[in-house]
């Protein structure tokens, strides 16, 4: 993971966030979304799984009721059985909760399935059987005051009733919900989670209550909020709490993670312990993406004890958030026996196959020597799979970002205007030549000549 650069930020990415999340914070708008959503989908290659029947017997179905606190509407997963067997449940509290269960109740017409994925997992014996209390968020500008846990002067809404909300939750929410249904009302069987700028809210509150939960989940958490705020926070806070940390993100979305994942290692976290990610080639920021990961942070909550892998798919994808952070990286995918599946970077060996094309790092980062295809070996724990990593691909990603540049062709380059373009992007002129001569180390061009305003590049030919 990146441990550079930790607090710079994307000039041009983040004014775009920020005015998408004004406007109901559904979609990300930065340079990594229009890489992904522009090119062909990226290659996955993946190991043969044993088949297994996708259902174990009958899938017995739970039920979903809407209650009221006050003026909040809360949505309530009970599991199948509940009304007669007289067991007593874990909690899974999400942020949202219009979004979770319900397309009608949903702000963009999408939801998580979260009940789905329960009732099939439990079916599987994958999980065990819990409650889910899904909290609706406030509507407009109201959202991001109480789930943006740090108030920021540019954006005078947020944060500014976060702590509030916090303990509301805490404080009315949960002793609610204990006394209204059959919890097991003790921080080891709970669990909170969200998405987006409900991610930011999830993981600030989780961090700072660990008495409360014992789990997190935070799907495609706002990372840039608060200009990195969140990130900010944690470096100053000692110790480590007593939690399971499940972090996502999808490549098109484009936010800063690998710095977050360096915070929570540095405090103790230990990945594929108690601290769980997965980098999601073709996730992007909606409730169909989270509804497709939703499955692994409630196995580390409620599933079974992982024993051993039983799938490795391997991607790769290039990220351009910052000049230190300006590469291509391989991203294996473990499944494991009992259903989770996340990104992992210790026990992970690389063989390039063909040296004299490329290399890769041992943190999976790739880089040409040749213009062709690079071919990875890539082995965990006995579990071996063949990558190819695409030459041709990356030159269109790359082609397809120029035009959002001032450029012209220049005999066999491209003559790239820093100043305009740095106008254009809303970034700085040195900022942005940094990020230009930072690519070339990917090996898809090289930098024919540097001039004051202007940088000429050429592609690399067979």
């Amino acid at each position: 993971m990146h441990s550079s650069g930790i607090f710079k930020w994307s000039i041009w990415g983040l004014v775009a966030l920020i005015l998408l999340a004004l406007s109901g914070c559904s979609r990300r708008g930065d340079l990594n979304e229009i890489v992904a959503t522009s090119t062909p989908n990226p290659t996955i290659s993946n190991t043969t799984q044993a088949s297994e029947s996708p259902n174990v017997g009958v899938v017995a179905k739970g039920t979903v009721h809407k209650d009221k606190l006050g003026e909040r509407r809360i949505f309530v997963y009970l599991p199948a059985g509940y009304e007669t067997d007289g067991e007593r449940y874990s909690v899974v509290y999400m942020h949202d909760g219009q979004n979770v269960f319900n397309t009608n109740t949903s702000s963009f017409g999408k939801e998580w399935l979260v009940e789905e994925n329960i009732d099939q997992l439990v079916a599987d014996k994958k999980m065990e059987k819990v409650i889910v209390v899904a909290v609706a968020s406030s509507n407009g500008s109201e959202r991001g005051k109480e789930y943006v846990p740090f108030p920021e002067e540019s954006i005078p809404t947020d944060g500014t009733s976060a702590e509030q909300f916090t303990q509301y939750f805490i404080n009315t929410v949960i002793p609610y919900i204990d006394g209204a249904y059959r919890t097991i009302p003790d921080r080891d069987h709970r669990m909170i989670m969200g998405s987006s700028f409900g991610a930011i809210q999830a993981l600030w509150m989780g961090y700072q209550h660990p008495e409360t939960f014992s789990s997190i989940g935070a799907l495609s958490p706002a990372t840039w909020v608060s200009n990195g705020m969140l990130m900010r926070k944690l470096v100053t806070i000692t110790g480590k709490p007593d939690l399971k940390i499940w972090l996502d993100m999808g490549v098109a979305e484009g936010m800063p993670i690998d710095p977050l994942l360096d915070i929570l290692q540095s405090k103790g976290f230990v990945l594929g312990k108690d601290l769980f990610f997965q980098m999601d080639p073709l996730g992007t920021h909606d409730e169909k993406s989270w509804n497709r990961r939703v499955h692994s942070p409630l196995l580390m909550f409620a599933g079974k004890e992982a024993g051993q892998p039983t799938k490795l798919e391997v991607s790769d994808y290039l990220f351009l958030f910052n000049p230190e952070a300006a590469n291509i990286r391989l991203n294996p995918v473990v499944t494991m026996d009992n259903g989770m599946d996340y990104t992992v970077s210790e026990g992970v060996e690389y063989q390039v196959l063909n040296p004299e094309v490329g290399q890769v790092d041992k943190t999976g980062r790739v880089n040409f020597l040749k213009p062709e295809s690079l071919n990875v070996n890539v082995n965990f724990e006995g579990v071996t799979i063949e990558h190819q990593v695409n030459y041709e691909h990356y030159v269109k990603v790359l082609k397809f970002y120029l035009k959002s540049m001032v450029t012209e062709e220049q005999g066999d380059g491209i003559l790239i205007h820093l100043k305009s373009s740095a106008e254009k992007l809303k970034t700085t002129t040195k900022y942005f030549s940094e990020l230009v001569q930072s690519v070339e180390n990917m090996g898809i061009y090289k930098i024919k000549e540097v001039q004051e305003d202007s940088i000429l590049i050429v592609f690399s030919k067979k």
